[in-house]
């Protein structure tokens, strides 16, 4: 099983480091904004989500965090430690540079596949946090949600944001339309890239995407031993795939907010 996932993750995040270079580009505004202390990329109910926690000084983790501005919004909020880890190099290469002109000195970055991930960091956090783009890459729900629970505390909190579930039906057009079952099971491979900024289709590297069900996801939340505490579905786009749907009479849901205690 293990070799099967490592085959998934490995191939996905080199189409990720692939693409690293066109994102940074488009970003280069980034390194301005992140200098202002009040400097917040949270969409707006994910933000009141995390101020519903009271997070000052606790300590944070975010998995899969990409470039790192996230995790840097949750910080000026007023966390404690934080510590962001991705698979992607040249991701936690950004990450670490926007950090470095935030002047925080208790923000890190770490490189590691979350499912290699080693067991340093169990039972360190209060709050784990995962944003948009992140379960759809994950080839086995189950183990993911056991990591992400091994690394927080008791009584820790994972708030999660993410696409619906139901988008994975959709291809993208005009208008973007349904193509496949809400129940497919087995991996989508895609070498059209990854840049979701303007939607430029390039010659990449391949990488490989999942179909979970919100059932899937809350299944494996039970297996981690998590407890529901909160649940919203979103009718605007998060995600920039099929935001056209968020103007159609009869849109899908778009976005979920989530909140799991261990």
């Amino acid at each position: 099983m293990e070799d099967k996932i490592a085959h998934f993750t490995q191939q996905t995040i080199a189409s990720w480091n692939e693409a690293a270079a066109r994102h940074e580009a488009i970003n280069q505004s980034l390194f301005d904004s992140v200098k202002r202390k009040t400097f917040n990329n949270l969409n707006p109910d994910f933000n009141k989500l995390i101020d519903s926690i009271s997070i000052k000084n606790k300590d944070v983790v975010q998995v899969c965090c990409n470039n790192g501005i996230d995790l840097i919004s949750v910080k000026n909020k007023g966390a404690g430690s934080c510590l962001g880890i991705d698979g992607s190099e040249a991701f936690i290469a950004q990450a670490k540079e926007l950090s470095v002109a935030t002047r925080h000195s208790d923000i890190e970055f770490l490189c590691s596949d979350i499912y290699a991930l080693t067991d340093e960091f169990q039972s360190k956090f209060d709050v784990l946090i995962v944003t948009v783009g992140v379960i759809y890459w994950m080839p086995d729900l189950n183990h993911f949600m056991k990591i992400c629970a091994g690394l927080l505390k008791p009584n820790g909190q994972i708030v999660m944001e993410e696409m619906h579930p139901i988008l994975g039906m959709y291809e993208e057009g005009n208008p973007s339309y349904a193509a496949t079952s809400y129940f497919e099971k087995e991996p989508f491979k895609d070498e059209t890239g990854l840049d979701y900024f303007t939607y430029e289709n390039y010659e990449g590297k391949p990488n490989y995407w999942f179909q979970h069900t919100v059932s899937d996801l809350i299944t494996a939340a039970i297996k981690a031993e998590l407890t529901l505490v909160h649940f919203k579905e979103l009718s605007y786009n998060i995600g920039n795939y099929c935001a056209d749907l968020e103007k159609e009479n009869a849109n899908p849901p778009l976005g979920m907010n989530i909140m799991w205690v261990k």
